[in-house]
């Protein structure tokens, strides 16, 4: 595996190659000419891991500005393009669906690279796509369904809409959609996975800024509930390296239109209970890449006492699927309960821990989860006997 860097451990921290192509992208004059050089130096363009490969338009443009000559701009230039196409279309494809949903009465936050892009990179080419994200009211929950069926809108892990039961809908804080092109979009309801309370997003609403997408007026969140999105987003393990959340969280830091409210971001991340995931992103990017973040911030949020539920669901969420272990998973999945119970009137119990695992499992129906539950721990033993993937 890459080395990791020093005193940071976890899935979703870069490896010394792809902190210095972070450097290379975002940092100005003589340090980044230096992790340039460093960077090209040390691997091969065409075989880039897939996180790697998402910051090269970013790239491209730093390079532009640091008026550097390689063999390798072409290559790199052409990313560039491709994802600004790629984007165009995105766009295009989100536009037409907040429409459908503003004509219905339903409210709409655009959520993750589309306002990131406009707002605060301000360049629709170097950060790229594979889906667009909105966020709506959890009561306008139906309304939405009901604009998404005719659309040519169907749910991801089910074979139609029958899948997305109410228990499934209380349960769950965000679903995923596919229409018969293959284009995808991620339908929010709440804005992080675990919502401690039915009005735990209302702040957010209250704080949300205008956006205007090809014409057309929606809302996105404030600079600081964006930034906390990504830091707490990023702060996970996946098999694409998820590094883009460095490129993101700073160039918010330094390119936001106005101040970060960070009462704001500190309330949200204890009402959330995301304190820790903030806590070590913030810390690491003030180090790492100079991002203005305020001492007393970091001293506000060292001097939190996380309890064991946050500190569990921050331990689990760094790992691999496969390093968790039935115990963990257990675990994390009684905490998902109880959150459920929190937010939303269910009874308590064993019956409604087992509609947990089913709807964590993306089931239709319980007696699924057997199979489902075999089929999962073979998959564990053969990415253990496989080993860690390298790119």
């Amino acid at each position: 595996m890459p080395d990791q860097p020093i005193n940071y451990r976890g899935g979703f921290w870069p490896n010394r190659g792809q902190e210095n192509l972070l450097r290379a992208a975002l940092l100005d004059g003589d340090e980044a000419l230096r992790a340039w050089r460093a960077w090209r130096s040390e691997v091969d363009i065409e075989q880039l891991d897939p996180g790697s490969h998402r910051l090269l338009a970013l790239l491209d443009r730093n390079l532009k500005n640091l008026a550097v000559d390689d063999p390798a701009l072409p290559r790199i230039k052409g990313v560039y393009r491709q994802f600004w196409y790629r984007n165009q279309l995105l766009f295009h494809n989100m536009v037409k669906l907040v429409v459908e949903f503003q004509e219905a009465g339903i409210p709409v936050l655009v959520l993750k690279g589309v306002p990131l892009s406009l707002l605060y990179y301000r360049d629709s080419g170097v950060r790229p796509m594979a889906d667009f994200d909105i966020l709506i009211p959890p009561d306008c929950m139906n309304k939405a369904l009901d604009r998404l069926r005719p659309a040519g809108w169907n749910p991801i892990y089910y074979d139609d809409f029958s899948g997305l039961t109410p228990s499934y809908l209380s349960f769950a804080t965000s679903h995923s959609f596919r229409d018969g092109e293959r284009r995808e979009f991620d339908l929010h309801w709440y804005l992080f996975p675990f919502c401690p309370g039915s009005g735990c997003d209302r702040g957010l609403w209250e704080r949300a800024v205008p956006l205007e997408i090809q014409g057309v007026s929606t809302r996105t969140l404030s600079a600081g509930d964006h930034l906390l999105h990504v830091l707490v987003h990023g702060a996970a393990w996946n098999d694409i390296p998820p590094i883009r959340w460095v490129a993101d969280a700073v160039t918010i830091l330094r390119d936001a239109p106005g101040p970060i409210d960070w009462d704001s971001v500190t309330a949200e991340a204890e009402r959330h209970q995301v304190v820790l995931p903030l806590r070590a992103t913030l810390n690491y990017l003030r180090k790492t890449f100079n991002a203005p973040v305020p001492e007393n911030v970091l001293g506000k949020l060292e001097s939190y006492r996380p309890g064991k539920a946050e500190r569990l669901r921050f331990y689990g969420q760094t790992l691999p699927l496969d390093q968790r272990g039935p115990l963990l998973e257990l675990r994390l999945l009684y905490h998902q309960y109880r959150c459920w119970r929190t937010r939303e009137d269910v009874p308590p119990g064993f019956l409604t821990f087992l509609r947990t695992m089913q709807h964590t499992a993306k089931r239709r129906e319980l007696h699924e989860l057997g199979s489902y539950t075999l089929k999962r721990g073979l998959a564990r033993l053969i990415s253990r006997a496989r080993g860690p993937k390298v790119f």
